[in-house]
């Protein structure tokens, strides 16, 4: 049984955002994989929780399509097929350039570090694709959070899920070389002169169309 110890919720916390919360992580991380059978009773024991909290948990995971629910009423991880991975694809890309827009207007000293040091990391070299995402999860985060809008936030985070359960799809044949250490310069520099415009034209170039370009499998 997953134990929840590690990441005890605070007092103020609901049960059920916890649930959700956990299971969005395995799907980011393609622990839990498309089309995979998935219950009510299975998560509270994962989780150690009560059907309640399990329940509310399925259900904003439904509403937000990470879960479905078939014909004969069981549910399962969502399906992603080549539309819904263009859909999700499209929306980050518009998400990623109003992000990076307002970071360049309210980019901090701090927040420039922060990035800094997580292109420091990729500059050390990163070898596979398990080993770049997280370094490019974390540039692309640390720029949802210096825009300073929670609807960019709330937006990106699920946008992310989603595309973590596409790369659960390819099998490890996800493009992270599109995704360059010159690209993320680019846009690091744009932040750093407070220049907008050309922060969201480097992103642009960095998320172009068909960067994920390898077949559902």
């Amino acid at each position: 049984m997953a134990s929840m110890n590690s990441d005890a919720p605070k007092p103020d916390i609901p049960l059920s955002d916890v649930v959700y919360a956990q299971v969005r992580g395995l799907l980011r991380e393609g622990d839990l994989a498309p089309g995979q059978r998935l219950s009510e009773a299975e998560l509270c024991e994962r989780f150690n929780v009560s059907r309640t909290p399990a329940r509310e948990a399925i259900h904003r995971l439904v509403n937000e399509g990470f879960l479905s629910v078939g014909a004969s009423g069981r549910l399962c991880v969502a399906e992603i097929d080549i539309a819904a991975a263009e859909e999700i694809y499209d929306m980050r890309e518009a998400v990623e350039c109003l992000a990076a827009r307002l970071a360049a207007k309210k980019a901090t000293t701090e927040d420039l570090i922060e990035l800094r040091t997580i292109l420091e990391e990729q500059r050390r070299g990163a070898f596979s694709e398990n080993e770049f995402l997280p370094i490019n999860d974390r540039f692309h985060g640390c720029i949802y959070r210096i825009s300073g809008n929670r609807y960019v936030r709330r937006t990106a985070s699920i946008l992310l899920v989603s595309a973590g359960m596409i790369r659960g799809s390819t099998h490890g044949k996800y493009d992270y070389e599109s995704f360059s250490l010159k690209d993320h310069e680019e846009i690091y520099q744009a932040l750093e002169d407070g220049d907008s415009a050309a922060a969201e034209a480097a992103i642009r170039r960095h998320t172009p169309e068909g960067a994920f370009n390898v077949s559902l499998c």
